[in-house]
């Protein structure tokens, strides 16, 4: 109702019976901030660092396709590995993410076979060469390779050139607090 004169509203006084309002923890294991559904690597990229279909390769069996590069840092004197577009889109270069900082965002990644066929070739996305469908931990990010460290695998080196089939790559934050110890 409201109060003549005043120009300000009341409303009906609050029931004292009523039970208060629930508390809501600051993180919940159901946060999306810390718990994700899988996403492949392109889609990763689309949604978090701005890329768009046009910055992926689409040329082969396994499409949407991206470039295994390196970076230079402001001072010139660190190298680092990155994700780098198929096409160049800003003049005569390309745009790049840093694999380290992309990566640091999910815990956990998993390899489709078709990544290890379409680099490496026939026959070599068999779980001989790779643990294939296993969630492994990322634990490092280096020119060598990802080294990942699997519950059932113990440590493996991902080599980076299966990453450029960039939806055979699955990447997941389960919540998690922390990386596996290196």
């Amino acid at each position: 109702m409201t109060v003549q004169g005043t120009g300000q509203e009341t409303g009906p006084a609050p029931d004292p019976l009523a039970a208060p309002a629930p508390v809501v923890d600051e993180v919940q294991p159901t946060d999306p901030l810390l718990v994700r559904e899988p996403t492949t690597l392109a889609e990763s990229l689309m949604a978090e660092a701005g890329w768009s279909p046009a910055n992926f390769g689409h040329d082969g069996p396994n499409p949407p396709y991206l470039r295994i590069g390196g970076k230079f840092w402001v001072t010139l004197t660190e190298f680092e590995p990155c994700f780098s577009s198929f096409h160049r889109d800003r003049l005569l270069f390309r745009s790049k993410v840093s694999m380290a900082d992309h990566l640091s965002r999910y815990d956990q990644i998993m390899v489709d076979p078709l990544a290890f066929e379409d680099r490496f070739g026939p026959q070599q996305g068999t779980d001989a060469t790779f643990p294939f469908g296993a969630w492994l931990t990322i634990r490092e990010v280096r020119f060598t390779g990802i080294d990942l460290l699997g519950k059932r695998h113990g440590p493996v080196m991902l080599p980076l050139e299966p990453l450029a089939v960039a939806s055979a790559i699955w990447l997941r934050h389960t919540g998690r607090l922390g990386r596996a110890p290196a």
